[in-house]
This record gives structure tokens, C-alpha cells and sequence, in this order.
């Protein structure tokens, strides 16, 4: 998993990609457009449900509660 961001008119309107890749094949499992907050992951992990995924990890961002 990871995000990128871009902003809409000026910096404090940012908006993020999240999207999960698998390594092995390159391929894109699942993606979600928003802001950077706890309910986006949400939307993300919710896609990514019929994978059946056991963790996940941030780069050094802090708590994502995903229960």
C-alpha cells in the first residue's frame, strides 16, 4: 500500500490516492480517492476485503486505527 497526493486550486485542498499493488504481479488490487484520514483507509481496506489481507503498513504517518 501507499498514497500520493496532489492538491485542487492551492496546497490546503490536498487530495490523496491511496491504492494497494501487489508486488508479485505488479498488478493494482484496489485504489480510493479522498483526504488523508482514517475513513479513506477504511473505504481502501473494505476493497480490499476478498483478498483476504492480514496487515497493513504505513510509511512513518502514525496511528491508523483500522478496527
Amino acid at each position: 500500500m501507499d498514497e500520493q497526493w496532489s492538491y485542487v486550486g492551492n496546497k490546503s485542498t490536498q487530495r490523496w490516492l491511496w491504492y494497494a499493488v501487489d508486488h508479485a504481479t505488479n498488478i493494482v488490487l484496489a485504489y480510493v480517492f479522498g483526504k488523508r484520514k482514517d475513513e479513506v483507509f477504511k473505504e481502501l481496506k473494505t476493497l480490499l476485503e476478498p483478498f483476504d489481507i492480514a496487515r497493513y503498513y504505513t510509511d512513518d504517518w502514525g496511528h491508523i486505527n483500522v478496527t
